[in-house]
Formats: C-alpha cells, sequence, structure tokens
C-alpha cells in the first residue's frame, strides 16, 4: 500500500472517528437539553402546585378567621338579647299589680325557708305599698306551712330592685329579685336560649 493510501485510510478512520464523537457529543447534548427542559418542567409543575396549595390555605385560614368572626358576633348578640330576657323578667315581675307581686313575694319567702320571726326590708316603693294586711297574710301562710308567723316589716328599706331581705339577728337571707334571678341564672340560660334561639347556646 502506497504511502498515499496509508494516509487516505488514517485520515477516512479520523473523520469517521471524529464523525462519531461529534454524533455522540450531539446526542449527549440534546440528552442534557431534554433532561433540563424536563426538570424545568417539574420544577415549575412543583412551583405551581406549592402556589396553587398556599393560596388554598390562605384562602381555608381567611375563611375561618371570618366564621370565627361571624360566631363570636352572633354569640355577643345572642348574650345581649339572653341579658335582655332577663331584665324583662324582671320588670315584668315588678308590673304585676299589688295583689298578685304581693302573692308573688309570700311564695319568694316560703322558698327561703325561713324560720318565721325575721324582719322583711324592702325597697321604699314596696314597703309604701305593704301594711299590715300584708304582713297578716304572709304570718297566716307562714303558720300554715308550720313555722312561728311573727314576721314583721323592718324600719328601714334597701336599695333593691324588688323582691326582700329577710333579717333574723345578723343573719341576712338576700331574696332580691336581682339576687333570686341571678343564683339561677346559670341552670336557666340553656333554657332562655332554647326559647329564643331554638338551641342550647
Amino acid at each position: 500500500m502506497s504511502i498515499e493510501s496509508l494516509v487516505g485510510k488514517i485520515l477516512d478512520d479520523a473523520r469517521k472517528t471524529s464523525s462519531e464523537i461529534h454524533q455522540r457529543a450531539l446526542a449527549e447534548v440534546n440528552t442534557c437539553e431534554e433532561m433540563t427542559e424536563m426538570e424545568v418542567r417539574e420544577i415549575m409543575e412543583a412551583a405551581k402546585e406549592r402556589a396553587a396549595r398556599s393560596a388554598a390555605e390562605r384562602k381555608q385560614r381567611m375563611i375561618s378567621m371570618a366564621e370565627l368572626e361571624d360566631r363570636k358576633e352572633i354569640l355577643k348578640v345572642k348574650q345581649q338579647l339572653i341579658e335582655e330576657a332577663f331584665d324583662r323578667a324582671i320588670k315584668t315581675i315588678l308590673s304585676l299589680d299589688r295583689e298578685a307581686y304581693g302573692t308573688f313575694l309570700i311564695n319568694l319567702i316560703l322558698q327561703a325557708n325561713p324560720e318565721g320571726d325575721e324582719e322583711i326590708l324592702f325597697n321604699q316603693r314596696d314597703r309604701d305599698r305593704f301594711g299590715d294586711g300584708w304582713i297578716k297574710r304572709l304570718n297566716q301562710t307562714l303558720l300554715e306551712s308550720k313555722k312561728k308567723g311573727e314576721m314583721r316589716m323592718a324600719n328601714e328599706s334597701r336599695s333593691i330592685q324588688g323582691g326582700v331581705i329577710l333579717r333574723r339577728g345578723r343573719k341576712e337571707t338576700n331574696c332580691s329579685l336581682e339576687s333570686v334571678i341571678g343564683s339561677k341564672r346559670d341552670q336557666l340560660e340553656a333554657t332562655v336560649a332554647g326559647i329564643l334561639f331554638g338551641d342550647s347556646e
């Protein structure tokens, strides 16, 4: 083989090898580009998903906060209405006519389980309304209930909305309307809420 042929063969082999290397390099570059594009797409998709989740979570938090504020406001209004119901109950009792209110007071005193010889303290309005006739009726009712029947009106009045305060020596039993209704408020609130709102809150 001549030198020219040998050189030609070497050059052909070199060109062939170079072409193969070039093709492999192009294939690797294409593969890298495809992988990079795929990774970018995956990163973008993951970012979109995170953004969507974050937006959904923020929206849910905002909804939850708004619902909480609504519940607080509803509860506040319910509490105000319950308060008004108790105030109205006192006003309704105080608006009873003298006979009905006098009967109410006697029943109130009997529920306090007195000895029957206490002094009765009214507010000034009721002190002016009830006299000996009512005291006599009260004592007769006490006697029928196996009590002493010796109650008397005190020479002083108290600053109460209605009802009475019973005093025996140094001991006082508060049967004022505000005290009696206040003491039963916890057990009555659920009932009042049920009447007002149809629930037991």
